[in-house]
């Protein structure tokens, strides 16, 4: 199911004191977790509940409000020309354009390339009771996203997500064509003492074309997903954070691609460091910081602490 998780990857959450992506990955995926900035891509009007900075190392976005429409604007990465998000208090919108140029190589072992532009754009409001997005880039590809309250049997919510990519191998493309369905009933809860818990049960259905012009067109797969998260203030200015997620194919089995996910929050009051710990080695092993963390405390450790990590500013 991994392909599944990786199309319909959204993000959600907002100024609550921890807040970003690496929070929502340790716990379950942005979707769940509606007031995370980290929604901001998949529902692009909720924009319009931020006033934040963050990087995570490998870019920079600024999220902000100027008379009443919210404005925000990433550094980039590659061959980005702009990537920016706008908000009316309603309605909101991403857009995000690149340009490759022109690559003549005179080694006869490489290939040149055409120049290329490609483009993505979102637009997200508040549609049937909830939270809807829809997503476009050029290369075909399209998401629809939405979440409302919604009682069914344990839960309390229902988000439902829908990715599609066309297959493409003229002139020497690569795209493999991929359908993809998510829906995921879930619940929130918040308890004494600064403590928040998920539970959810996913359903997930992938069909990917075949990887190659004329090859073999793989079955599609179907399953579920269970995942449960909880996330305690450990004191007023860190949080400990545990996620678990299993997966199961009807056609193949269980997935190996879930597990434990162990993340930490601090508070520099109005910045935030989130980090998610690295839990497996080199060779995909359990990582020693559990099995021998006297290593990590004296420095002997040859694998890294974190796994991942986002600095946000709020304002």
């Amino acid at each position: 199911m991994k392909n599944v998780k990786n199309i319909l990857m959204f993000v959600l959450l907002s100024t609550f004191v921890f807040a970003s992506g690496t929070r929502t990955d340790a716990l379950g995926g942005a979707g769940f977790w509606a007031d995370d900035y980290a929604n901001i891509n998949a529902f692009p009007a909720s924009v319009n509940d931020h006033n934040v900075a963050w990087t995570d190392g490998s870019n920079f976005t600024s999220i902000f409000d100027k008379d009443g429409t919210t404005w925000g604007f990433a550094g980039g990465t590659g061959n980005d020309v702009v990537d920016m998000y706008w908000g009316n208090g309603t309605y909101g919108v991403n857009f995000n354009l690149a340009m490759t140029p022109e690559m003549k190589v005179a080694d006869g072992d490489a290939m040149d390339a055409d120049a290329e532009t490609d483009f993505g754009i979102g637009f997200g409001m508040p549609l049937a009771g909830g939270d809807f997005g829809f997503t476009y880039a050029s290369t075909g590809t399209l998401g629809i996203n939405h979440r409302r309250a919604q009682d069914v049997w344990l839960w309390d919510n229902m988000l439902v997500n829908v990715g599609m990519t066309p297959e493409d191998f003229a002139d020497g493309n690569d795209q493999v064509g991929n359908t993809a369905l998510s829906v995921n009933c879930y619940t929130n809860k918040s308890y004494d003492g600064g403590t928040s818990g998920l539970f959810a049960l996913g359903f997930n259905y992938e069909d990917m074309g075949p990887a190659t012009d004329g090859g073999d067109d793989p079955d599609a797969t179907m399953g579920i997903e269970w995942n449960f998260a909880v996330e305690s203030e450990m004191t007023d200015w860190a949080t400990l954070r545990l996620g678990y997620s299993h997966a199961y194919d009807f056609a193949n089995g269980g997935d190996d691609d879930g597990g434990l996910v162990v993340g930490l929050g601090f508070n520099y009051g109005s910045f935030n460091l989130d980090m998610n710990l690295n839990t497996v080695d080199a060779d995909d092993n359990g990582s020693n910081l559990f099995t021998d963390p006297v290593r990590y405390l004296n420095g002997r450790n040859t694998e890294p602490l974190g796994a991942e990590w986002t600095i946000s500013y709020n304002w």
